[in-house]
């Protein structure tokens, strides 16, 4: 028999024993005969649970019973113990015999089983992970250093720490501390933004603080700020190294204690917030020169997540793409819009300067420009193609070049503000006589 076989008598001394179980317990029958069984399987259930005694006292028989013995070497060894009564041609009871299996094998191959279900479970989590994390909210990225993005978003949304964004302009720093909002327990309440750059210092702080009835010229009424606004959610200070001095005093308060008081106010009000902020500005340096308050920096600077330029992230290129000609389809009610080859490789090879958000605007521009719904190079703004011909035919002349742009970023202005001229001249910076020569010089007044 393949398994150990052991019998005893009534006083628990073997009488006899195969060669598996010399070979199992490592002692041999003619040794081993006369000899408590105890003593030779060394088990921690000899004694008050000992099988063979149950077995003679009650005449049970005990199936598979699993225990651990002690082999001759100290080896401890999992078995799997059968007993039953050996009677005589009278039917009395002389003893008991023990059918012991070694289960290593058994427990090996379950063990290698759990670690293959675990190994499975393992994959498909990471499978699952890598399917999800290309796209987390509305930022999308396979990179590895978007991953690393999207990790410390999952991470900082668990909790309600200040965030620091920085980043070239255009790389989605807003949509990054949207995407945060919307991960965190907070994605029920306010997500409020303010663009420090855009509002003159005394604007801004009543935008942030609101104001009182009385508190200056024009305040008819009494106004909540952003910060009121935001209560029990998330706001976010786009730009924040552009706010001057005397505002960086009141919003040290803010972060410290959450307490404010409205412009010409006395009642002190206090929010539940959480606070993130951006800049694309290096804040430590303007600490060096006294142009930015050291103590706000450090109450902002308690998380810093840099989203790194698109020329840094390339492969990031084709689902950026991609996501994007799914929204403008949206918008422009066309079943799918695409990409030739000969423009993605343009597009690959491009350093986008002005980062993600360059890369939408070429991409309706280029629609625009195609008729169709899908993109060629030639279809593509004239600077973002010389950018993959550059090492293969020389320059033009600069005249030339600033001539190209100006009017590629006119036609852009005019897409954009959908041919509304007040609103492409304010775009541009320039009045509507100026506009009007401009687009005589480039050929694009109509008739």
């Amino acid at each position: 028999m393949s398994d150990a076989v052991i019998t005893v008598d009534a006083a628990e001394r073997v009488t006899s024993m195969n060669a598996a179980a010399e070979a199992l317990i490592g002692i041999a029958e003619a040794e081993a005969l006369g000899r408590k069984c105890g003593e030779l399987v060394g088990s921690e259930i000899c004694g008050t649970n000992c099988p063979v005694m149950a077995v003679w006292e009650r005449g049970e028989t005990a199936v598979n019973f699993n225990v651990a013995l002690q082999n001759r070497l100290g080896r401890r060894i999992p078995v799997s113990i059968c007993t039953s009564l050996l009677k005589n041609e009278a039917g009395e009871k002389i003893g008991v015999i023990l059918s012991i299996r070694d289960i290593r094998p058994v427990l090996g191959l379950l063990d290698a089983l759990h670690r293959s279900e675990e190994e499975i479970a393992r994959q498909e989590g990471r499978l699952r992970t890598l399917q999800r994390r290309e796209r987390l909210g509305e930022m999308v990225g396979r990179s590895a250093k978007m991953q690393e993005v999207f990790n410390l978003i999952q991470v900082v949304a668990k909790s309600d720490v200040t965030v620091l964004i920085q980043g070239d302009s255009g790389t989605g720093k807003a949509l990054l501390a949207s995407t945060i909002h919307g991960v965190s327990h907070r994605k029920e309440g306010p997500f409020i933004t303010v663009s420090c750059a855009t509002l003159p210092e005394g604007l801004l702080e009543s935008e942030l603080f609101g104001h009182v009835r009385g508190a200056f010229t024009g305040a008819i009424k009494d106004k909540p700020g952003r910060f009121e606004l935001a209560d029990r959610g998330t706001i976010f200070l786009d730009e924040v190294g552009e706010i001057s001095p005397s505002i960086q005093v009141k919003l040290l308060r803010v972060l410290q204690e959450r307490q404010f008081e409205r412009v010409g106010g006395s009642r002190t009000l206090s929010v539940d917030v959480r606070v993130i902020a951006a800049t694309n500005r290096d804040l430590p340096r303007a600490v060096q020169e006294g142009r930015f308050r050291e103590d706000l920096f450090y109450r902002l600077h308690v998380v810093p997540i840099t989203v790194p330029p698109l020329r840094e992230r390339k492969e990031d290129i084709p689902p950026l793409v991609n996501h994007t000609l799914q929204k403008l389809a949206a918008k422009m009610q066309s079943e799918s819009l695409g990409v030739s080859s000969d423009a993605m490789d343009v597009l690959m090879v491009y350093d986008w300067p002005g980062n993600v958000r360059e890369l939408e605007n070429a991409l309706q521009f280029a629609l625009v420009r195609t008729g169709g719904d899908t993109i060629s190079a030639q279809s593509l703004p004239s600077w973002i193609g010389r950018g993959s011909e550059r090492a293969e035919r020389p320059g033009k002349p600069l005249i030339t070049v600033v001539e190209e742009r100006e009017r590629e970023e006119i036609v852009r202005r005019l897409v954009q503000c959908q041919g509304k001229l007040s609103d492409v001249a304010k775009a541009l910076g320039i009045g509507r006589t100026t506009l009007w020569r401009k687009r005589k010089r480039h050929q694009l007044l109509a008739g």
